[in-house]
């Protein structure tokens, strides 16, 4: 499945469509790591355009110099420069592709640093549900104009799917709880024994392949039955 680019308001979007879609076939916006859109981003792209979704990920960092990197240090300038002015601007853009193409209901999945924003994007609303992978902030806020994850928990205007590994150094597990507790009914948290931060990355050293593949079956049925 090939990936194509566009760019829509001045965001660089990266594309995956489905062979055949349906008619208003449903969009996923997928939202990038710390490091950018890159090979592991892009086959989540692949794998959910092989699924029937048009799949689209905003370039996060098209204000900067540089969008991809392969280690946090180098990103943390990026990373922290990020807004919800800003966010909102570039989850807009890839929303106004997915409408341009067709699509009727459009959902979000973001993993770590993409992974807030997909929970932010649910209180908006911007999508019509949303996926988090051990998206961070749980307790604290980290950019300007959004809230903690605890405080976004209670946000929500649309449905909300969340998956957090026990093992993960950066996120404990009192604080999924209480993200849980704070989400209520338009929420679900699925928590995995065995897994750590990045556990669906198989280009990173915490993948975890029973882990990945479980919280993907759920995803997938989360998307069927909200878009």
């Amino acid at each position: 499945m090939d990936i194509v680019t566009s760019t829509v308001n001045g965001v660089p979007l990266s594309i995956a469509k489905p062979e055949s879609p349906a008619a208003q076939a449903p969009a996923v916006i997928v939202l990038q790591e710390a490091w950018g859109v890159n090979a592991h981003l892009e086959s989540v792209l692949q794998r959910l355009a092989e699924t029937g979704y048009l799949a689209v990920a905003p370039h996060l960092y098209h204000r900067g110099s540089q969008t991809v990197f392969t280690d946090f240090p180098s990103a943390k300038d990026s990373f922290m420069a990020l807004t919800s002015d800003g966010l909102g601007h570039d989850v807009g853009a890839a929303v106004s592709y997915c409408r341009s193409e067709g699509s009727g209901k459009i959902g979000s999945l973001g993993f770590c640093m993409g992974g807030s924003v997909s929970l932010w994007c649910a209180t908006v609303p911007l999508v019509d549900a949303a996926v988090t992978y051990y998206g961070g902030a749980v307790a604290e806020a980290r950019w300007p104009g959004i809230p903690s994850g605890i405080e976004l928990a209670a946000q929500l205007k649309v449905p909300w799917l969340g998956h957090y590994g026990d093992l993960d150094t950066s996120i404990s597990p009192e604080s999924v709880e209480q993200l849980r507790e704070n989400a209520a009914d338009l929420a679900r948290v699925y928590t995995y024994a065995d897994a750590g931060h990045a556990f669906n990355n198989d280009t990173a050293e915490h993948y975890n392949p029973e882990a990945s593949a479980l919280a993907w079956s759920h995803t997938m049925e989360f998307f069927a039955e909200t878009l």
